[in-house]
């Protein structure tokens, strides 16, 4: 959209050009859409929208994304859509700054009225729909954010004032939604209910899990739920909060790095290299994800050393 925008009157000019020479109807048919003023507003519009939704978009699909970041990009983007229907937006400058060139090769002719209406009957309804799409896939992030207490890095000192009481409106979020009662059977086949998560074991574990925390080394989210949830002592330690960290690692915000593994697949196992084994594969897509950004010179000593026992090695 932004080369569209950059190349308007090029792309313009060089269509009408093209019919004049052959005739072609689709040169013809093309330059007529071009040159249509709801066109040329779009155009604008979705060079300014487009990248705000796309930075959005990227954020919740980090590998690491920090939960309770959530809400206030979401807030953030909406903001800067209010921002695209003001009289003085940027993408409406931008279009009268570029009002000579435009009205040099098309028929269209560019006042502030002219502007306003097409802002009123293309951008505004635009705009209005597509936050009202943004903000019904976020209808829960409070409940997504709350998971945040999970974080390491988010607990407080232990002997800080808040200590005591952090997390523990959050769980009662967490509760409010996923502690719901639901049917249930007896060995004897007698049907009952029971909660999904139990009230007030939750809390008191929360309180005991509170202190596990500040004890650890400060990691990140998403390694904190995945021991939550693959180690045997924590689960039966602490069986409600262990529920909730399943609960938050197959939230759709959380899968990222599912989808990215399938493009990860495609870069490795490539038409050229379609030999490659099941277990190399694995092998390499262990490394391409799970490799972190940046490794200490004592972890690059200990590969090097790894690498130098292989036999036929030749040394590093």
């Amino acid at each position: 959209m932004k080369a569209v925008k950059a190349s308007y009157s090029a792309i313009v000019t060089a269509l009408n050009n093209i019919y004049e020479q052959t005739h072609a109807p689709e040169a013809l048919g093309i330059s007529k859409a071009l040159c249509r003023p709801s066109t040329l507003v779009a155009i604008y519009l979705l060079d300014y929208v487009l990248p705000q939704v796309a930075k959005l978009s990227r954020a919740l699909q980090t590998e690491r994304i920090d939960l309770t970041a959530i809400t206030p990009l979401v807030d953030a983007t909406l903001n800067t859509l209010d921002d695209a229907m003001l009289p003085a937006a940027n993408w409406v400058l931008e279009l009268m700054d570029a009002k000579n060139e435009i009205e040099e090769v098309t028929d269209i002719t560019l006042t502030t009225e002219s502007i306003a209406t097409f802002q009123g009957q293309v951008a505004e309804p635009f705009i209005r729909m597509l936050k009202a799409n943004i903000s019904s896939r976020f209808i829960s992030q409070d409940i997504v954010s709350s998971f945040g207490i999970f974080d390491p890095k988010k607990v407080p000192a232990a002997d800080s004032s808040d200590f005591h009481t952090y997390g523990e409106d959050l769980i009662d979020v967490l509760l409010a939604h996923y502690g719901a009662e639901l049917p249930a059977k007896t060995a004897g086949g007698d049907e009952y209910t029971k909660e999904a998560l139990i009230s007030r074991e939750t809390r008191e574990e929360w309180k005991t899990f509170r202190s596990y925390l500040s004890k650890k080394p400060k990691g990140n989210l998403h390694l904190q739920l995945k021991e939550l949830t693959t180690s045997d002592m924590l689960s039966e330690i602490f069986p409600n909060i262990s529920t909730l960290a399943n609960i938050c690692l197959s939230i759709p915000v959380s899968t990222a790095s599912v989808e990215r593994s399938f493009s990860k697949m495609k870069l490795i196992k490539t038409r050229i290299r379609n030999r490659i084994g099941q277990s190399q594969l694995s092998y390499l897509m262990k490394i391409a994800m799970e490799t972190p950004e940046t490794l200490s010179s004592t972890q690059l000593n200990d590969i090097i050393t790894v690498w130098n026992k292989k036999p036929r090695r030749i040394s590093v």
